[in-house]
């Protein structure tokens, strides 16, 4: 499923690209090993404020930003679809209904056909046949 992310390239201020991308990286970096944000715009050649002014607020940068992540999430998909499979392997019923949900062949609808039954009877008729039917079996 693509996804489309709105932004404009050509209105990135320079160093925003290299910008987003070390976002990017901090983010899918394991928390001990990170730069500081600080360290990040030094390295860049701004400063703190506005990397930070950049990331919560400049919509063409966040949107640029959001893009490079997803790209890089798409390129783990190979990895996700082994995982599955190693997981139906080792007999996960939850993977295999996944399995299932992705190939189609397993949803949550349901089809439910109500009819009258063919003929012209009330339904107080059809609750007194009922009746009968269940003091003749000893139901009721």
């Amino acid at each position: 499923m693509a996804r489309h992310f709105d932004y404009d390239e050509n209105k990135l201020l320079p160093l925003q690209r290299e910008a987003a991308a070390a976002l990017v990286e901090h983010a899918f970096t394991p928390t001990k090993e990170r730069k500081t944000k600080q360290q990040i715009a030094d390295e860049i050649g701004i400063s703190r404020m506005t990397l930070y002014r950049w990331d919560k607020s400049d919509a063409n940068f966040i949107a640029y930003k959001n893009s490079l992540a997803s790209n890089y999430v798409d390129s783990s998909l190979s990895m996700v679809y082994k995982k599955l499979l190693e997981s139906i392997e080792n007999g996960s019923v939850r993977g295999i209904e996944t399995y299932l949900k992705r190939i189609g062949d397993l949803d949550k609808r349901s089809e439910v056909t109500i009819t009258d039954g063919g003929d012209d009877k009330s339904f107080d008729e059809r609750k007194r046949e009922l009746l009968e039917r269940m003091s003749d079996e000893g139901d009721i």
